[in-house]
């Protein structure tokens, strides 16, 4: 192994900035909310590991940013706001522009592209101890070009690479079947409950609200954070795309057990702020030692029977939940009495019951594949380091 200055390997160091002074980058370029041409890639994206929440630019802004195009596989740098964070781009079949926050780095011919991501991402402490400044913290791409990297040579980088995508191409293939499945069960739900009585008023099943067909709609506590307890708190950051995410979850120690205890079926609805508020996600998992901080609602099914319509209501119903906040622009807030006014048809018992023969087996599917999500990040977490300091020999990966 051997040490590298970074700057000596780059074919590319730039960013958003360098391709004009802000006058002229403010008249060439509009970030658009809608839409278009081509993606301006946020430091958001990656923190959330979120490419659905998408910010555009148009065709004439995309080439005008023509110094901080972003490909498949380029790496990209937290400049300010948690700088020296480490990311890599994913494929997003279509054309990607580099945001504001972020330095884009591609290495030459000399290195493995995708080792050189890892190797970063595992040196992270190190590359963020360069940001500097009181109020905001940055790097530049001066101490960028001057970190000193310990490498392997390119045959056993190219083994090493290999090695962690296939763990990582495990993880995305799982996070695409639960992407699917979920795709699925919601499109069963519309097709049972909305679509077949869009057109009138036809339901042969009477209507009833959240609140009387729930055993709970509440927000959740003020937590204690405390890193020394077995006990979880889920924020906002781990209601997303659907799903619940543990990943951003807090350990924290409150003052007893009570209600707000999650159990399996609770639908959680985020319920601050512009753009949060509304987001909805099930716990089909069973949960231990599990609840939600005060800005998450919970809204807990009063059967069995009941869990997966209700979830599912919630998941198709993010803009009608959104739409009863009150406050305004950014102190947004969901009241729980309008939640539980919301109105919706209580099917029969025998139409849940079906509905539930088709729902669960999906919903244990996803459950599993997150699981085993866990277990492989945890699994590439672990080796990561082990691999980039040569504890591990290289020539004893099996891929």
């Amino acid at each position: 192994m051997e040490i590298i200055r970074v700057g000596d390997y780059l074919d590319t160091l730039t960013d958003y900035h360098a391709n004009g002074s802000y006058k002229v980058l403010k008249a060439n370029v509009n970030l658009l909310d809608e839409e278009n041409y081509a993606v301006m890639v946020r430091t958001l994206n990656f923190e959330r590991d979120d490419f659905s929440d998408l910010k555009y630019i148009d065709q004439h802004a995309y080439e005008f940013l023509g110094k901080s195009k972003v490909y498949p596989d380029d790496i990209l740098m937290n400049k300010i706001a948690n700088p020296g964070s480490i990311y890599i781009m994913p494929n997003l079949n279509r054309p990607v522009s580099c945001g504001m926050n972020l330095f884009l780095l591609r290495f030459n011919n000399e290195l493995n592209q995708r080792y050189m991501y890892y190797c970063m991402k595992n040196s992270e402490a190190y590359i963020k101890s360069f940001a500097h400044g009181t109020a905001t913290k940055t790097i530049t791409k001066k101490e960028v070009m001057n970190l000193l990297l310990r490498i392997h040579p390119r045959n056993e980088q190219d083994k090493i690479a290999a090695f962690l995508d296939k763990i990582q191409q495990k993880i995305d293939i799982n996070q695409s079947v639960n992407e699917n499945l979920l795709q699925q069960a919601e499109a069963i739900y519309k097709a049972w409950f909305c679509d077949r009585f869009a057109e009138d008023e036809s339901s042969p099943w009477p209507k009833t609200t959240i609140g009387d067909i729930t055993s709970l709609v509440v927000r959740g506590i003020t937590p204690k954070y405390n890193d020394d307890t077995d006990q979880l708190i889920i924020n906002q950051k781990c209601i997303r795309n659907h799903m619940v995410d543990l990943t951003p979850a807090r350990r924290h120690l409150p003052k007893a057990i009570t209600e707000k205890w999650l159990i399996q079926g609770d639908l959680l609805i985020n319920s601050t702020g512009e753009g949060t508020l509304g987001r909805a996600a099930q716990v089909w998992f069973v949960p231990n030692n599990l609840t939600v901080d005060s800005h998450v609602t919970i809204v807990r099914p009063k059967t069995a029977v009941l869990r997966n319509y209700i979830g599912l209501w919630g998941l198709t119903h993010e803009a009608e939940i959104e739409s009863l906040h009150t406050g305004s622009t950014g102190q947004t807030e969901l009241p729980r009495e309008r939640v539980k006014a919301m109105e919706l048809p209580l099917p029969d018992e025998s139409a849940l019951s079906r509905f539930n023969e088709l729902i669960t087996p999906m919903t244990q599917a996803i459950v599993k594949n997150q699981q085993e999500n866990v277990r492989l990040a945890e699994l590439r977490d672990t080796l990561l380091p082990r691999l980039m300091s040569g504890e591990l020999d290289v020539s004893v990966l099996d891929i």
